[in-house]
């Protein structure tokens, strides 16, 4: 029971930080925070915005286990007119793996340009989301590694699709990035700790006070004393 009481001057906050930031099964897997966006021009004018935002592997999906802890990728759509009038289409619709939703479909038939295209049978960092109606399909390259570009296929109908332009990627360290986070923390906990410790007074010194002042009472009680 001694031990338990360690954990009570550490806050909330920290005590999950802590426990989020210390994954064994994950220990020897790298994951990116990743933000990406492109655009598309439309024939009839206007453009379509796509940021995508999440986190995914640093490895390709063959080398690490299926739907990995801290994968998750997300894409905004914005619709901006002639006029300049923004309408936001999708917003932060899932991203998932299309090796997932497709296993068995021809990655290649894909209207990505260059690298961007993936192989027949192998669709790495190809991803899809079903909250579009007719298609939505984005690539990120290059395939390990941080990805550093972004490509977007989207069809409009079923015959019609537009190919957005090569959009860049920021990405950086998860890990580097919760260190960040915790800096104000731990800086707002030092200035709470005091920087120097109590002074106690030793047991004997302390049982000493104690005694004379027991006697002193004791004194000015007697009747010797009036």
């Amino acid at each position: 029971m001694p031990k338990m009481q360690w954990l009570k001057p550490l806050s909330c906050a920290l005590a999950i930080a802590l426990v989020t930031t210390t994954t064994p099964a994950d220990a020897q897997t790298n994951f990116y925070r990743i933000t990406c966006q492109a655009t598309a021009s439309l024939s009839q004018g206007g453009s379509l915005t796509y940021q995508l935002a999440g986190s995914l592997p640093e490895t390709t999906r063959t080398e690490i286990p299926q739907n990995p802890m801290g994968t998750s990728m997300t894409l905004t759509v914005q619709w901006r007119d002639q006029n300049g009038r923004v309408q936001t289409l999708l917003n932060g619709s899932l991203l998932q793996d299309y090796e997932q939703l497709a296993p068995d479909a021809d990655y290649a038939q894909l209207p990505f340009e260059g690298t961007f295209r993936g192989q027949p049978n192998n669709g790495d960092r190809l991803y899809a989301t079903t909250a579009s109606v007719h298609g939505l399909y984005v690539s990120l390259r290059p395939t390990s590694g941080q990805p550093q570009q972004m490509q977007v296929v989207h069809y409009l109908r079923s015959s019609q699709y537009v190919r957005s332009t090569v959009g860049t990627c920021q990405t950086g360290h998860l890990g580097a990035m919760i260190d960040e986070r915790l800096e104000p923390l731990q800086a707002s906990l030092q200035n709470v700790i005091p920087r120097q410790p109590l002074l106690l007074e030793p047991f004997d010194l302390l049982h000493q006070k104690r005694k004379f002042s027991t006697i002193g009472r004791q004194i000015s009680s007697s009747r010797w004393w009036s």
